[in-house]
């Protein structure tokens, strides 16, 4: 078990690793996203919480632009770097490198952008149960008919992924497996909400501070 901020995780799956995507230029937010405050934490610390907490404790960050500015947060946090050579690329390169640093016995992968950081616990838990049921399928949490973030890729799809480049990204990984992909109808909200422009971050501090049900009318 590990403690981490006072997280005691009691129920470590240890087959599932957390791909942090953390390596992009963050152009139109202007700076580096995954080290932002966000309610008394950076953005990646809050990440780090939301996967321990859910009993995920092997969890890789990639890296790329502004990688040095990126490590003064991780080196505080119980994950493991993965600098991505090709970040220049776009975050399909990142998802690549991410999964070729895995160790042997993964049996599947969650891919997580860093400008999402508001997936509850309880998602990554009932992601987590799915593969658990069905096995090495592509399974996708999806919030009212929408889908979101974060994927679970299931380690079948390694050699696809590491061995073909796509131009489209995951997004030609899903449509060429479509047949794999396995909704999960989840309660929450942070899976659709990203943060790419400083008008992005702005909204989702709001949010944060709302009670809870005007968050979740603010997703509707």
């Amino acid at each position: 078990m590990r403690k981490y901020d006072g997280i005691m995780d009691t129920d470590v799956k240890t087959s599932l690793c957390a791909i942090v995507l953390a390596a992009g230029a963050s152009s139109r937010m202007g700076s580096v996203k995954a080290v932002l405050p966000l309610c008394g934490k950076t953005v990646l610390d809050r990440i780090m919480q939301t996967y321990l907490l859910a009993g995920i404790t092997e969890i890789r960050v990639v890296t790329g632009y502004d990688c040095e500015q990126v490590r003064t947060v991780l080196e505080k946090l119980p994950v493991q770097e993965v600098y991505n050579p090709r970040h220049t690329e776009g975050m399909y390169a990142s998802v690549q490198c991410g999964i070729a640093s895995c160790p042997p016995g993964i049996s599947g992968y969650f891919i997580h952008p860093a400008d999402v950081p508001l997936v509850s616990p309880e998602t990554i838990r009932r992601l987590s149960a799915e593969t658990n049921r069905i096995g090495e399928r592509i399974i996708c949490p999806v919030f009212q008919g929408r889908r979101g973030h974060p994927l679970l890729v299931g380690a079948s799809f390694r050699t696809a992924i590491l061995d073909q480049d796509r131009s489209l990204g995951l997004k030609g990984l899903l449509n060429e497996h479509g047949d794999a992909i396995v909704p999960v109808i989840v309660d929450d909200p942070g899976i659709l909400m990203n943060m790419n422009t400083p008008a992005d971050y702005r909204d989702m501090i709001s949010r944060i501070q709302r009670p809870s049900e005007d968050f979740r009318r603010g997703n509707e």
